[in-house]
């Protein structure tokens, strides 16, 4: 008998994940406007979008209506409400560490520590710190150090992504 997939393909997840993060580490460290801003929210709202797509073809629907309705409503935030498109963005952020963290639970528990964990603990930590910067930076009257230092750190989350998928593709050609 066939084993019934429970949750989304990695693959496809992991790759629209890092890119969203290194689109928008990049928008955030070149240029700090807030129509960039509001263009990194409405990045970030389609790549949910698409990452709830691909949970629905892979019917994971719980998932899929929380990222499909998130994307949806940070395009719609962001070309309504611009001026608060770095606080939604920031919300976001720390909202989906949350999320990679509860995704990946049972890889952090128990055990001693591995590298793998480490990147799962670095993915967490810098999606956190992008999310919280760019919060600050919305309720605080900040420089564009702020969000450069959001952006590098949305970054390093992209790249911790990547890092965790290509050690997963290495352990598993072991």
């Amino acid at each position: 008998m066939a084993k019934k997939a429970t949750t989304v393909n990695t693959h496809n997840d992991t790759v629209m994940a890092a890119l969203a993060f290194i689109i928008l580490g990049t928008i955030l460290v070149c240029e700090q406007s807030l129509n960039i801003v509001k263009l990194a929210v409405i990045v970030f709202g389609v790549a949910l979008l698409t990452l709830g797509v691909l949970e629905l073809i892979n019917k994971n629907l719980i998932v899929a209506i929380c990222e499909i309705v998130v994307g949806v409503a940070l395009i719609i935030l962001a070309a309504l409400m611009p001026d608060i498109a770095t606080l939604v963005l920031g919300i976001a952020l720390c909202l989906y560490a949350i999320y990679f963290l509860v995704v990946n639970w049972g890889s952090l528990t128990g055990g001693k520590l591995t590298l793998r964990k480490v990147i799962i603990i670095c993915m967490i930590l810098f999606a956190l710190v992008a999310g919280i910067l760019l919060i600050v930076a919305y309720a605080a009257s900040v420089g564009s150090e702020v969000y450069i230092a959001a952006g590098a750190f949305a970054l390093g989350a992209g790249a911790m992504i990547i890092a965790k998928k290509a050690l997963t593709e290495i352990n598993r050609k072991k």
